[in-house]
């Protein structure tokens, strides 16, 4: 996210701060129990090197990173619940297979879950492994036909 400074890190941490200030001191709050305040406060413990290291390791569901991402749609988005998303849309795609093989009137794909970066997915999405098999699927067919 950052990298070194020769000053110990006060323009890396001014240019985040800058960045996320608020999500930051949020995050200081909830997961360590510190006042971001401290690395202003001349009397304060809390170091510039310190402040980056701890942001550094703020988990990725966090607000700090959900702000650096994009957004508040980000807040909470860590690799479980993608995990889990990407379970439910495996789940989903397993039942329409099984029943689109099993019934006569094939049904409409299912959605995929909602996830804060579904625009640039839906950017994607013809390079995706249901549109790749689709048109593969459909050029057999049509083949099949002449």
């Amino acid at each position: 996210m950052v990298g070194g400074d020769a000053v110990g890190g006060s323009a890396a941490l001014a240019r985040l701060i800058d960045q996320a200030g608020e999500a930051i001191l949020a995050d200081f709050q909830r997961y360590y129990g510190i006042d971001l305040r401290d690395v202003l406060r001349p009397e304060g413990t809390l170091s510039p090197r310190r402040a980056l290291a701890l942001i550094r390791w703020l988990p990725p569901e966090c607000a700090t990173y959900a702000v650096l991402r994009g957004g508040p749609e980000f807040y909470g988005w860590g690799p479980d619940r993608y995990m889990s998303a990407a379970l439910i849309d495996a789940v989903k795609e397993n039942t329409h297979a099984f029943v689109s093989a099993n019934s006569k009137r094939k049904p409409k794909p299912p959605e995929p879950v909602e996830r804060p970066d579904m625009k640039v997915r839906r950017k994607r999405g013809a390079n995706s492994f249901r549109a790749m098999a689709a048109s593969r699927i459909a050029a057999a067919k049509n083949r099949k036909a002449n």
